[in-house]
């Protein structure tokens, strides 16, 4: 066993195990409600939901701070990101669909459970996959589902939030909606630090950096909402707005 590593990870994998197959299964049960009751639907598939992203963070031993209010209904989320927690980070406290890389149809287990929870599977190298999946968002929308982005692109160490690419939020600057923006950030108490074990922008295997995640005793994580939406017609300029903000509202991880 690597000295980054204790049994108790092992002890915590088959709940978190069994915590996705219960909520993906219902998830996955519930969509049969959606073309005869879709209100229903929404209302338990987002409760289900929250329900998995709120068990997953406690087994994982994730303490976590909320300031400022979460999002309901419909809206457009965008957000730092570091890890693959921050999925559950901000799923255990917003109803979403996630607009995610396409390799995470192939995690183990927890890739099935991304795909039946509506997220929008996108390979940024495709440029046929953007229009396809501003197509997705704009359904999510109109379905009355909140979408989370991360339009970073890729993950980051913590230290700063990245450029955000602007792809993703041409939807908004045509349609003129506001786009609501929040920043994550971890903190551990002594040794390792949270940037080598929450924050996985490395070229650490999956499940690897989980298990060394799951050794910790617990972890604090910090999320925080900004106060007011933000407009823009143009894309780029929406982007750098975006990140202006977020940045006023960021703490970095070390």
């Amino acid at each position: 066993m690597s000295a980054n590593m204790s049994p108790r990870a092992f002890l915590r994998v088959p709940p978190i195990a069994l915590a996705t197959v219960l909520a993906a299964g219902s998830m996955l049960v519930l969509r049969v409600l959606r073309p005869v009751a879709p209100r229903l639907q929404l209302t338990l598939r987002n409760a289900a939901f929250r329900a998995w992203g709120r068990i997953l963070c406690r087994l994982m031993g994730m303490r976590i701070e909320v300031e400022g209010t979460p999002p309901s209904g419909r809206f457009l989320l965008v957000a730092n990101h570091v890890s693959y927690v921050d999925i559950m980070l901000i799923a255990s406290q917003v109803s979403a669909a996630f607009v995610g890389k396409a390799d995470l149809r192939g995690w183990p287990l927890l890739g099935w459970g991304f795909g039946v929870s509506d997220t929008i599977f996108i390979d940024r190298a495709r440029k046929k996959d953007i229009l396809q999946v501003t197509g997705r968002v704009k359904d999510c929308l109109t379905r009355g589902l909140g979408v989370a982005i991360f339009p970073e692109g890729t993950t980051g160490n913590g230290e700063d939030i990245l450029r955000l690419k602007p792809a993703l939020l041409q939807l908004a600057a045509e349609e003129g909606q506001g786009v609501l923006y929040a920043t994550v950030s971890y903190r551990t108490e002594g040794q390792p630090t949270a940037r080598q074990t929450v924050c996985w922008w490395d070229d650490t295997p999956f499940m690897i950096h989980l298990l060394r995640l799951l050794s910790l005793p617990s972890f604090e994580a910090t999320l925080r909402f900004g106060e007011q939406p933000i407009h823009a017609d143009d894309r780029k300029l929406l982007a750098e707005q975006l990140r202006e903000a977020m940045m006023r509202i960021f703490t970095p991880i070390v």
